[in-house]
């Protein structure tokens, strides 16, 4: 592993001349090696440089996941620019949000993406330099693949340079920018490969959107020498075919995207060969001790659950070793981690509180929102919000959001723990339990239930199935049947339109 590069830059730098033939980036059946890599982006950081894009300029990234992604994010790095994947799929003023709080003045795009990028254009300062990954188009400057070099900036990126505006979902409220540094990035990537066992032999596939932390795409691997995998697609099929392509043996998703290739190698009548997978890491939602054990049995391959947030950089948690306790995972190296009550005192083992983290890849404040900095970052630990409890020593086991806790009768009551119990029903799909209320008891669980296919499960049914394995508080009072419930492009359900939905 490169333990010396300090930027994104002389680590990309340090692949090309240690690993200049090794396979680094591949995508619809082409590859690039890190040397070829490494040219491509300092040729693009040339052509950007001359075109007028300079160190602290915000480059907002309006694209599909593909190799452009990682050769612009890269490329920022290099001139100073601040790399801010742009989520499409957001409501206009989320997005129009985005661009005023993170001072985009160049906008990468394509051309699939000019409907959008017209419906915000009203929200810019002054008028950004567009440039597109597509060939030439009416809508801007042909950014992607220069054949020459261009007099390269002569800035030169320091630890500590601003690279990377890392943006939460947004799925319980305003999306938020976590302001990164080359360090953040590295750091991260360090403590994950000694943390997990990521090395140069593997081949990495990341399932998380375009605009859902690209830099975990490859930061591992441009540490390791190893290659990474593009894909644009949930589909089972086409992920299963180009895992059997690129012999890919570690895949990040989350936990209901592996359930959906579970689905679809049961009914395939021929499926891909997908051994050459060793480690399959699930982020995004909570895994329970059966599912880790299936999961395991289905792929023949080490499931990984592990627990991150976009304020840390990565990952924070794994479950590597703890199995069958139900654990969200132990702190790996790197992160310092704790539970505290309301006023920020240490709780006990195995009592609930809110879990905060430490360590120099946590980043410091939000682009834009000082309010929401103070809030979360106070006094060198990052609050997450997720309530957690300590079940032994640095080991931790989720049990809510503290935002979607409930007081049931004046006792808490989470979420988690209902859902887990309806989930077990055979004739369930999806269950996401929410609080409601009532004029007589106050508050109560509200259970939205998306059936199995065929299903004709009903609410009394239901009640009673919970009734045998809930306490009576925590049984729902009210159950509704939905035909899907609306899940966001990292496997998280969408809170915000939930809401919306249930008005």
């Amino acid at each position: 592993m490169n333990s010396s590069a300090e930027t994104l830059t002389e680590a990309l730098a340090y692949a090309a001349q240690t690993w200049p033939h090794n396979k680094a980036m591949c995508a619809n059946q082409r590859h690039w090696s890190w040397h070829a890599l490494y040219i491509t982006v300092e040729r693009v950081a040339g052509y950007w440089h001359a075109l007028g894009v300079k160190s602290g300029d915000t480059v907002g990234c309006l694209t599909d996941k593909s190799p452009e992604v990682v050769v612009a994010f890269l490329a920022c790095a290099r001139l100073g620019a601040v790399f801010c994947p742009i989520n499409f799929k957001l409501n206009e003023k989320h997005i129009c949000d985005q661009i005023a709080t993170a001072n985009v003045t160049v906008v990468l795009t394509q051309e699939s993406r000019t409907d959008v990028l017209n419906a915000i254009a009203h929200s810019f300062k002054k008028d950004p330099l567009v440039l597109s990954i597509d060939t030439s188009t009416a809508t801007g400057q042909h950014a992607f693949w220069p054949e020459v070099d261009y007099p390269q900036s002569d800035f030169v990126p320091t630890p500590d340079t601003v690279c990377y505006l890392n943006y939460t979902s947004g799925s319980t409220g305003r999306p938020k920018g976590a302001v990164s540094t080359h360090a953040h990035i590295l750091i991260n990537a360090r403590d994950t490969i000694a943390g997990l066992g990521f090395h140069s032999e593997d081949v990495f596939l990341g399932m998380f959107s375009v605009f859902m932390h690209p830099h975990e795409l490859f930061h591992r691997s441009i540490l390791v020498g190893g290659a990474f995998v593009i894909v644009d697609s949930l589909s089972p099929r086409i992920i299963s075919e180009q895992i059997a392509h690129w012999k890919v043996t570690w895949m990040m998703a989350v936990p209901s995207f592996y359930e959906m290739m579970i689905r679809y190698r049961e009914m395939a009548n021929h499926s891909p060969d997908l051994s050459s997978l060793r480690l399959l890491e699930s982020g995004g939602a909570y895994v329970s001790a059966q599912t880790v054990k299936r999961m395991e049995t289905c792929f023949q391959a080490d499931f990984i659950p592990v627990w991150g947030c976009t304020e840390a950089t990565g990952v924070v948690l794994a479950n590597r070793s703890h199995r069958e306790s139900g654990a969200t995972g132990a702190v790996i190296p790197g992160y310092s981690a704790k539970i505290v009550d309301e006023d920020g005192k240490p709780l006990p083992m195995g009592v609930v509180g809110e879990l905060i983290i430490s360590g120099p890849a946590v980043v410091s404040e939000y682009i834009g929102q000082p309010e929401e900095s103070h809030s979360a970052f106070q006094d060198g630990w990052y609050h997450t919000g997720d309530l957690m409890r300590e079940i032994q020593p640095g080991v931790f086991q989720f049990a809510s959001r503290r935002s979607e806790m409930l007081k049931v009768g004046g006792i808490r009551v989470f979420p988690l723990e209902i859902e887990q119990v309806i989930e077990r029903h055979p004739e369930v799909s999806r269950c996401v339990v929410v609080g409601a209320v009532e004029k007589l008891r106050g508050e109560v669980p509200h259970a939205i239930v998306q059936r199995s296919l065929n299903s004709a499960l009903d609410m009394a049914t239901l009640i009673q199935f919970c009734a045998k394995h809930l306490a009576r508080f925590k049984v729902p009072r009210k159950v509704s049947f939905w035909d899907e419930i609306p899940m966001l492009p990292n496997g998280k359900v969408d809170k915000r339109r939930l809401r919306e939905m249930l008005g």
